[in-house]
């Protein structure tokens, strides 16, 4: 069963284009102030002060526009598994981030789609035909174009981003398996209270002091991160996923800019050929997710596809389809 009715056609596509290019520029914004913040502090007290000031955030936020009422979770075991999973993501990103370039990040983290693809059989039971197979497949050649194993002692940081996005991918994973009834903003708030209390009990526990500028950027990020997501959930109101998805990739222009400004990194030839690898995979398994979602009527040209010239039989109304083969 999908996880909610998906939107049929986008209400406003430019507004929508709009708030989900300036969620991704905020979101890339926010990583640079915790690549900041993860060479000067630890990993754990980075991310207690994050789930405190963003949980208290949530709950302004909340208040404001929904009531308490939706911080309430329905299902702890969904909130439990999907909190785990973002303090291993969010851990491996800090623990990898600071000996690794803003824009090299960005790019590895695309590699997330991708591994849900390749996840998706295991944890939600989804068919994954050949040809997603094969863009998955090419995905991972784009990440180890970027990686580029030589021995150095950056492959264990690139690894630990690497983990990251694998976290993220099964985050994302079990939210879609989830029964649809859960609010963003609970689903929100028990992240961050999970955050808050992981970084009270992760090595090392020996947290540096604090100065000014370390509380500016902190709450800044944090500011930054939750207002991300905000547009992102607004973006999704107004256009359809499919619509939305490409525009992910702008990230890597806006981390290659600050990368340049703070840090006076530029990405290579490698990490630009291992990023349209990437790129292309994912644009790619998006468009045979389209192709495998849209009705398939005579007047359609995808009838024209060997996959599908069997007649579809007709799904229960509770199953997902699966993909033509």
């Amino acid at each position: 069963m999908p996880i909610m009715a998906g939107i049929k056609g986008s209400a406003a596509p430019g507004r929508a284009v709009t708030l989900a290019v300036m969620g991704g520029a905020l979101l890339t914004f926010s990583d640079a102030g915790l690549k900041w913040l993860s060479g000067e502090l630890a990993p754990g007290q980075i991310m207690f002060l994050r789930g405190v000031i963003g949980g208290l955030m949530v709950i302004a936020i909340t208040a404001a526009t929904r009531g308490a009422g939706a911080l309430h979770p329905k299902s702890l075991t969904i909130h439990g598994l999907r909190g785990a999973i973002s303090i291993l993501a969010t851990f491996t990103y800090l623990l990898g981030i600071p000996d690794v370039p803003l824009a090299m990040a960005t790019a590895i983290l695309f590699a997330s789609p991708i591994l849900m693809t390749a996840l998706a059989p295991f944890f939600i039971g989804e068919d994954v035909g050949w040809r997603r197979w094969s863009a998955v497949g090419a995905g991972f050649v784009g990440v180890l174009i970027i990686i580029r194993p030589t021995g150095s002692g950056l492959e264990w940081a690139v690894l630990f981003i690497l983990a990251a996005a694998f976290g993220e991918a099964v985050r994302d994973l079990i939210t879609r398996g989830a029964s649809g009834r859960e609010t963003t903003h609970s689903i929100l708030f028990t992240m961050m209270l999970f955050m808050a209390g992981s970084g009270l009990v992760l090595p090392p526990y020996d947290w540096p002091d604090m100065a000014a500028l370390h509380w500016t950027v902190m709450i800044g990020a944090t500011a930054i991160w939750t207002t991300a997501h905000v547009f992102l959930i607004e973006a999704f109101r107004f256009g359809e996923a499919a619509l939305l998805a490409p525009f992910k990739y702008c990230n890597l222009f806006f981390a290659t800019i600050l990368g340049f400004v703070i840090w006076g990194n530029l990405p290579d030839a490698w990490i630009w050929t291992g990023s349209a690898v990437i790129v292309a995979s994912g644009l790619y398994i998006l468009h045979r997710e389209v192709l495998r979602r849209a009705p398939v009527t005579a007047l359609d040209p995808v009838r024209d596809d060997p996959e599908l010239e069997k007649e579809p039989e007709p799904a229960p109304k509770s199953d997902q389809e699966t993909e033509p083969k």
